[in-house]
This record gives structure tokens, sequence and C-alpha cells, in this order.
């Protein structure tokens, strides 16, 4: 007859699961920062993982084919695309019940409004440019200690008030 131990600790389980299939490497440790950031008192189990890149609609078809029973599937993506790309992707996700996040234009986009750049522009090979020159190098954009040293809690927390995107990405990492 076995007995269980009185004073072993119960093993905690997630109320929600949930998948974040970022577009890319740079989605990919953005959203990891991100979720070291927002999920560790909540009983939410966040899984985030990253595309090949290339076409959207292929994004959202390779998020749909994570193995995994997820009581909610996101995809973040760039919104640079061409219209019928993005639109063709919104259809998918609808029909596989997948949430999209899109960044208008681009990640870098996103991250320089954060940061308080002045000259923002709208085109995404120039604020990828932008933000490789002046915050994180590309060599050193896979290395997590980076996005701790620029995106502090307290300036998330500050501009997720202005910024409606990363308050949506922030929404879903606390289980909302």
């Amino acid at each position: 007859m076995s007995r269980t131990n009185p004073y072993k600790r119960k093993r905690r389980q997630a109320n929600k699961t949930l998948l974040i299939f970022g577009e890319g490497m740079n989605e990919q440790m953005f959203l990891k920062h991100l979720k070291k950031l927002y999920c560790c008192d909540t009983n939410v189990a966040i899984t985030v993982r990253k595309g090949r890149g290339g076409n959207s609609a292929n994004i959202v078809i390779d998020a749909s084919r994570v193995l995994g029973e997820f009581d909610r599937r996101v995809v973040v993506l760039d919104n640079d695309k061409p219209k019928g790309e993005i639109e063709e992707a919104r259809k998918i996700a609808g029909s596989k019940k997948i949430e999209l996040i899109e960044n208008t234009p681009c990640l870098e986009h996103l991250l320089l409004s954060i940061l308080g750049s002045s000259k923002i522009s709208n085109d995404s090979p120039e604020c990828k440019k932008m933000f490789e020159s002046e915050y994180i190098n590309k060599r050193q954009r896979k290395e997590a200690y980076e996005y701790n040293n620029l995106f502090k809690k307290e300036l998330l927390e500050e501009k997720r008030k202005t910024i409606k995107i990363l308050d949506d990405i922030l929404q879903i990492m606390e289980g909302k």
C-alpha cells in the first residue's frame, strides 16, 4: 500500500496553454523576453516558436502544424508583405482558429516605437537598418541579454498605454 508524502510539493499545472508563433528568429527572441517578464506568476503555459520566414500564409500553416493541445494559437507577423498575401494569411488563420497580430510594417518599427526613437520610417528595410545600427546589431540579435538591457519591464508598462500592438501582446502573455 503506497502512501503520499504530505510534505511533497504539488506539481503546478497551467490553466491555459498558449502557442505564440513568431515569423522568424527576431520575433522569437523578443517574445521569449516578454514571456520571461510577464509569465512568472500566471497559470498560463506559453510556448514560443519561430517560423522559417517567407510567405505569410505558410507561416500561419506552420503554426497550425505545431503539435500540442493549445487553448490559443497566436501568430505574430510583419505587415510589410503584399496585400493579397496578408489577406490569404488572414483567411487561413480564420479557418484554423489562429489569432493574428500584425506588426505594421515590421517588428523593428514596434521596437523603435517602444524605445522612443525620434525618426521612425514606415519602410521595413529602413526600420531594420536603423534598429540594428542604433541598438542591437544583427549578430547580437540572438542574444537574450541584449533584450534584457533595452526592454525593461518598467519601460514596457509605460509604453503599453500608448502602443496598442504591444498592449495586445502583453495581454496575451498575461493570459487575458
